[in-house]
């Protein structure tokens, strides 16, 4: 799940920066003659190569769709503003399975208050983890219309003696790609992430609500 863009005057801005680009790349071929010095009459269109006008035009373009790119790249994370509600977790062991898990897992959508996905895992350990991208945006982006987001990624099993499992986690959202570009600095996320990273919870069987911040994710009792 992920950041979400807020439409705003920035964006107005950039859909006119965009609308200009195409006016000047539309009219870079096309230009009026000399004006007619009897009559004062400006010179009809006729083709005519503006070199200038077009490379203006280019540049207004790429910086147009570069910044539109960003914005639809981090669609897939849900907003942080604040700490958010981001899952309902309920475990519990099965009686006659030891270091066995069962694990109903609701995520949440934008709202933070209607489910998005719920489903039922089976799980090894004594303890169940999950884990999270959390990415925190620099005030240039923020200017942009976006925020600080987040992606429930991953949820698996532990036992409480470190013995290691022998399944594969259980992969919620994937994203790895653009995260470890994101996570990396990368020249064109640089400008824009300030810090990423992943964060874990992790607990013992129980029904809890689990909670994600900037700096943290968190699991608080929910049958209490």
């Amino acid at each position: 799940m992920g950041y979400r863009l807020q439409f705003g005057p920035v964006q107005v801005v950039l859909v006119v920066v965009a609308l200009v680009a195409v006016l000047l790349l539309a009219t870079m071929f096309v230009g009026r003659g000399p004006a007619d010095p009897s009559t004062g009459k400006k010179g009809k269109l006729r083709p005519r190569l503006k070199l200038r006008r077009g490379f203006g035009g280019g540049v207004l373009a790429a910086l147009a769709v570069f910044l539109t790119w960003i914005m639809t790249l981090v669609q897939g994370y849900l907003g942080l503003t604040g700490e958010v509600k981001a899952a309902h977790v309920v475990v519990s062991k099965f009686e006659n399975m030891p270091g066995v898990l069962s694990v109903d897992l609701t995520l949440y959508g934008d709202d933070h208050a209607t489910a998005a996905s719920r489903k039922a895992y089976q799980l090894q350990g004594d303890r169940w983890v999950l884990q999270a991208n959390i990415v925190e945006l620099e005030p240039l982006a923020n200017t942009l219309g976006l925020r600080g987001g987040y992606k429930v990624t991953r949820l698996y099993g532990q036992y409480a003696d470190g013995r290691p499992t022998t399944e594969h986690q259980v992969l919620l959202g994937d994203d790895q790609d653009f995260f470890k570009e994101m996570e990396d600095g990368v020249w064109w996320t640089k400008p824009f992430v300030r810090s990423a990273y992943g964060n874990a919870v992790i607990s013992n069987p129980g029904e809890y609500d689990v909670f994600i911040s900037r700096d943290a994710i968190t699991a608080r009792r929910a049958d209490r």
